[in-house]
């Protein structure tokens, strides 16, 4: 079965409040002050130059409200609470108040046909087409908060939120505040605000604004659309009924939006309520204000629902769309009480460990996008974050797929805010009620024993930093696309008959530059370039998930941190096996950024990167998306991705045959006799057929070129010449996918073997006297005459299977590898 989970999409957002939306679904602030102007918004405490004040009108109990909905002391039709608003005045103070639908609590059909009725109304209301009479007197609903001083207004979204709770039914409203983490009660039968820390106690009341001409131009509409509700009431069920609303008001929402200009919302805007955009193309189309009238100070920008993003799983192979449930130990809209200002460490941490790293950030807070990002920003995203159920399962529950083995063609699919919220969840300690962790939760914890290890605690909290800036409140993000391929077959060969396309070759120059005039593949940067981690049995390797080290595969992880994230979805059940806490290979991840700096592949200071002592945050990150199809759906991804994938081991294999020496000089035979298991490792992890089906058309369009170092010749002693060889070959047989490669005068993994690529002819001895301080033992005497440039010459256009029958056969050391071929064929 395919399918995506049941709880909203990504790629069709429904305004709040539709029948499409999932019930219980949070809402939350548009802009939070403590992260102010985020998104480019303003809050609008003031009104604009040259306005006059809205008339206000008393609107008391068991007067109309709009559509004839009255206040109900009986109370409203369907009984039960709810905490999916939350509804703060700028005041401090939490949900305003409204009518309820004059209707009994007898549940039987009519009410119930009734109250859908409400509903659609508050729907199209919130759309700008609310039912009105051609002579009705003109004007919107807004709140009111009684404060120390008076009434202060709620804005006009908070007032339409309100407007649909009570045409809902419901009896009280929950809500959390993402700013001050405090929670909110309103009674809507009393017209009373409780806040539930404190115990006080403040008013609600409703009334009337007049509102603008122009927000009036499509009442025609909304009262066809009621009209054709009403004939459905008269000849149908409730449950058919509520078909109709939800086709009924989608159809409404294509057709406000379709006149809309290109260009997204902008939440948070402040003023007037705007409608739920609805997809294009391009992005979310912005949608006409409901309401233009001039706000009253003070103010809190508007509130926007966070819509539940889609997520997606598969199992294995065929099983996809239903995944297993786990149930966190505490509500994270309880938890999101509990998050201080992160200068002490969350609960999840190491105090020991999280003291230097908070004093670090603190003292060299470092910039993004041209401002400070602050703990106690981070902070406050994650606040948002936890009472933000971006899964749209209620809250306590997610979807979890284990990755680990057995792991043939499972897939994981989530937005980078349901990401975001997991890390949330894994820092302020959250566990599950089956009493399981998971590889974040467990890496924490391990990490945590050793406190001068603490790269990770950086990573994770640059991956919030940046999301908190990138992402408006209920804004999902791109989906990040994580999946593991079928077992290994012999499919490959029936592709030997491809002819050999000349790859593009980097060489780095003393500036740090590559004469190919691509970035650092390590880096990140060319567009739809999968990364080549040059892994082993698992994506982290021995530094656990920790630090950086002096290989490749320890370190990226670090600066890739939605890869660090993703550790999440393994068991982490064995505290004395790291590995069951780690993500296996090969394992793909579309999507995956660089959110720190600084990475190259040559070695820093003898490790793979290294974090700058103040301004880490990536600021060059890049927010591209292309389309992709996942599961049937179309939606967007980052144009880049993160592919580990393991070689055989060398050194592991040699035993006492060759010495060390030897390896890193490329003169032991072993190192050349093992190109069938290589080839066979590459075309797992790079050939989209290996995946499962629901993904592939996803992994073609984000991945058409890899880049790669010395795979194979890292710290696992391959011959760097054989490896170039083996990844040529493996790249001509896939489809329609080609090969960067790298070359470095000293990696950060065995420093300067490499440079045997390039022969003499090319500058081997100049470069392995270049890297000689790190590259101790590598011989420029070793250096044979004939380099890459060379064997690519002799070989490109030709068939593989000729390169592949002419390595197989391949003369034993001490000759280089490209010498014996060249010889070989004459050359």
């Amino acid at each position: 079965m395919f399918g995506w989970g049941q709880y909203g999409s990504l790629s069709n957002k429904s305004p709040p409040g539709s029948p499409t939306r999932a019930a219980g679904a949070h809402l939350k602030p548009s802009g939070a002050e403590s992260r102010n102007l985020k998104a480019g918004n303003s809050p609008t405490g003031q009104r604009p130059p040259g306005t006059q004040p809205p008339t206000l009108e008393a609107f008391p109990p068991g007067s109309a409200g709009p559509s004839g909905l009255q206040r109900n002391s009986r109370g409203p039709l369907v009984r039960g609470g709810s905490r999916s608003l939350n509804l703060n005045s700028r005041a401090g103070s939490g949900p305003g108040q409204q009518q309820v639908p004059e209707n009994s609590d007898s549940g039987d059909e009519s009410d119930q046909r009734g109250g859908i009725l409400g509903t659609a109304s508050s729907i199209l209301g919130r759309l700008g087409m609310e039912e009105r009479a051609p002579d009705e007197e003109q004007g919107i609903l807004v709140w009111e908060v009684e404060v120390a001083g008076g009434w202060v207004r709620l804005d006009a979204e908070t007032s339409q939120l309100l407007t649909q709770a009570q045409a809902e039914g419901r009896r009280s409203v929950q809500n959390c505040d993402a700013r001050s983490s405090q929670k909110y009660m309103v009674d809507l039968e009393r017209l009373e605000q409780t806040n539930q820390g404190t115990g006080e106690k403040r008013g609600v009341r409703c009334t009337r604004v007049a509102e603008d001409p122009k927000t009036r131009r499509s009442g025609g509409r909304g009262r066809d659309i009621l009209e054709a509700l009403r004939r459905l009431i008269a000849a149908r069920s409730a449950l058919l009924l509520a078909a109709g609303v939800a086709l009924i008001v989608a159809s409404v929402v294509v057709a406000s939006t379709a006149a809309s200009a290109g260009g997204k919302p902008q939440p948070g805007s402040g003023g007037g309520g705007s409608v739920a955009p609805a997809p294009s193309d391009e992005g979310w189309s912005p949608a006409p204000p409901a309401a233009t009238t001039p706000a009253l100070a003070p103010t809190q920008p508007p509130l926007v629902p966070i819509q539940p993003g889609q997520w997606y799983m598969c199992t294995t192979l065929g099983q996809c769309g239903s995944a297993p449930r786990r149930t966190w130990s505490t509500d994270p809209v309880d938890l999101a009480g509990a998050v201080a200002g992160f200068n002490a460490a969350p609960p999840g941490v190491s105090a020991e460990a999280w003291g230097p790293v908070a004093a670090h950030w603190s003292a060299s807070t470092p910039v993004f996008q041209g401002t400070d990002v602050q703990l106690g920003d981070i902070a406050a995203f994650v606040v948002e974050l936890l009472c933000s159920d971006p899964f749209g399962t209620g809250g306590k529950d997610i979807p979890f797929v284990d990755l680990r083995p057995p792991s043939e063609n499972k897939v994981v699919a989530v937005t980078q805010r349901q990401l975001a919220f997991l890390v949330a969840n894994a820092l302020m300690g959250n566990g599950f009620t089956d009493g399981g962790s998971d590889g974040l939760t467990a890496g924490l914890l391990r990490c945590g024993a050793n406190p001068a290890k603490s790269t990770y605690l950086y990573s994770l909290l640059s991956f919030l930093a940046v999301l908190s800036r990138e992402l408006a409140p209920g804004d999902q993000g791109s989906l990040l696309v994580a999946a593991t391929p079928k077992g290994q077959d012999n499919s490959w060969m029936n592709n030997l008959g491809t002819r050999l396309p000349e790859p593009t070759v980097c060489q780095r120059q003393a500036d740090g530059s590559f004469d190919c005039g691509l970035s650092d593949f390590m880096a990140g940067g060319t567009q739809k370039q999968a990364l080549t981690d040059i892994a082993g049995g698992v994506v982290g390797g021995g530094a656990q998930l920790c630090d950086l080290a002096a290989s490749q595969d320890e370190s990226l992880v670090q600066f890739y941190s939605e890869v660090l994230a993703f550790s999440f979805f393994t068991n982490g059940a064995n505290k004395d096996d790291s590995a069951t806490g780690m993500l296996p290979v090969p394992w793909v991840l579309l999507g995956a950024r660089r959110y720190m700096n600084q990475l190259s592949g040559n070695s820093m200071g003898g490790s793979c990167g290294a974090i700058p002592t103040g301004n880490w945050l990536n600021e060059a990150i890049s927010s591209r998306t292309v389309p992709v199809s996942v599961g049937g759906t179309q939606q967007k991804v980052a144009p880049s991705a993160f592919v580990g994938v393991a070689s055989v081991c060398s050194a592991c294999n040699v035993g006492d045959s060759c010495s060390h020496e030897e390896l890193i000089n490329n003169k032991c035979d072993l190192q050349r006799r093992h190109l069938e298991q290589d080839l066979s490792n590459w075309y797992q992890a790079f050939e989209p057929a290996m995946y499962e089906p629901s993904v592939q058309q996803a992994f073609r369009s984000v991945v058409s070129r890899i880049g790669t170092g010395p795979w194979g010749a890292g710290v696992w002693y391959g011959d760097s010449q054989q490896s170039f060889l083996t990844v040529w070959l493996a790249t001509s047989l896939l489809s329609g996918i080609t090969l960067d490669y790298y070359i470095y005068p000293s990696f950060c993994e065995n420093q300067g073997n490499q440079c045997f690529v390039l022969g003499t002819s090319g500058g081997c001895d100049a470069c392995v006297e270049q890297g000689a301080l790190l590259g101790a033992g590598v011989d420029p005497g070793s250096c044979g005459p004939r380099g890459i440039t060379d064997i690519i010459s002799q070989f490109k256009g030709r068939s593989a299977q000729e390169l592949y029958d002419a390595m197989l056969q391949v003369g034993q050391p001490p000759d280089q590898i490209f010498d014996l071929l060249l010889d070989s064929n004459g050359m």
